[in-house]
């Protein structure tokens, strides 16, 4: 077979390449050309293939951070009220004045006030409840006790003879002009008031008394019935108790006679906080 000479070929081709109006080819390897343009195309259209890719890809919402119990029940808590500011406010200054009365006098005994607590908790809470809200015995709490006894010798005269020295069942005591009426004798669960005269020496008397008339049922004393170690004075500045402990009057006479009754009539219409 006879060997076509390369020279022919070529012309050949061009020929055919003119007739069909495409450009001839001067040489085998530019044929390789096409590939390596290729391979760049394919890497500048990459980039814009990874960014379709990426705009399709639906972005994932970030994770809310994370808030502990405590703080998320802290901002949900109601806030406080505006009326109870001044409340609020005020209750240091009060807690002072109340701590102050319980604490140690200058000369390191206890107050009346303290001493008077003690007694309570000790011999008058199982029956009157230990904040004076009542139960076997009578409340003294809100102002209970104040509207019974607004002077304070009334009420240690019952403390003292208790409900059967005051007389029979039913015998009047207290204010007789009362809010709601003058109490009786086991007029109340028919369950009598004990007797303290045998317990209580007078000093102790007046200590619970007090601790009864001032903290639990909210009575205002008034300052200058105080002394320099907090015990409590007549109006005229007069001592309850003398040099012995004795209960006295204004006068300084004792303020029991010997059946542990009153030497003067207490003042009934005495406005709270005044004597």
């Amino acid at each position: 077979m006879t060997e076509v000479p390369e020279h022919l070929l070529k012309r050949s081709k061009d020929r055919r390449s003119a007739l069909s109006g495409e450009a001839p080819s001067s040489d085998a390897p530019a044929a390789a050309a096409p590939a390596a343009d290729t391979g760049s195309a394919v890497a500048a259209t990459a980039p814009t293939a990874a960014a379709k890719v990426a705009a399709a890809t639906p972005a994932v919402a970030a994770e809310p951070a994370f808030v502990p119990p405590y703080v998320e029940a802290a901002l949900k808590r109601k806030k406080i009220p505006v009326w109870a500011m001044p409340v609020l406010a005020f209750l240091p200054v009060w807690v002072f004045i109340y701590i102050g009365g319980l604490s140690p006098a200058s000369d390191g005994k206890p107050t009346q006030l303290a001493q008077g607590q003690a007694i309570f908790a000790a011999q008058c809470a199982g029956c009157h409840g230990s904040a004076g809200g009542g139960g076997v015995g009578r409340p003294m709490n809100e102002g209970n006790l104040i509207k019974t006894f607004p002077d304070i010798l009334g009420q240690l005269q019952f403390v003292w003879l208790g409900s059967n020295g005051m007389g029979p069942a039913g015998t009047p005591y207290g204010d007789p002009d009362r809010e709601g009426g003058q109490h009786k004798t086991l007029s109340y669960n028919g369950n009598p008031m004990p007797a303290f005269n045998k317990s209580l020496k007078p000093a102790e008397l007046l200590a619970v008394v007090r601790y009864e008339r001032e903290v639990l049922s909210g009575y205002k004393i008034d300052p200058t019935q105080l002394d320099a170690k907090a015990q409590l004075t007549y109006g005229n500045s007069s001592p309850y108790l003398d040099a012995e402990g004795q209960l006295v009057t204004p006068e300084g006479k004792p303020l029991f006679d010997a059946d542990g009754k009153l030497t003067i009539e207490p003042n009934w219409t005495m406005p709270v906080g005044s004597k």
